[in-house]
């Protein structure tokens, strides 16, 4: 991880069609994300998510307390 970058954890709600009852249904998701301040994580979830057809926003980014990544 380049020098100052953190881990953040974004929250993420998808608002979907159910195709069997027609109703909008949510679904939330977690990423965990590396940057360097909230605006950055923004930016990069805004990049990925940025094509979807489904209706979409984030709903938090929070600091994660993990310092370090080990593959």
């Amino acid at each position: 991880m380049e020098d100052g970058q953190k881990y953040f954890i974004a929250r993420i709600q998808i608002d979907f069609e159910d195709e069997e009852t027609g109703k909008i249904k949510k679904k939330k998701e977690e990423k965990l994300v590396s940057g360097y301040n909230c605006t950055d994580v923004e930016a990069k979830i805004t990049k990925i998510f940025q094509h979807y057809t489904q209706e979409w926003r984030i709903t938090a980014i929070v600091e994660s307390k993990i310092d370090e990544v080990i593959e």
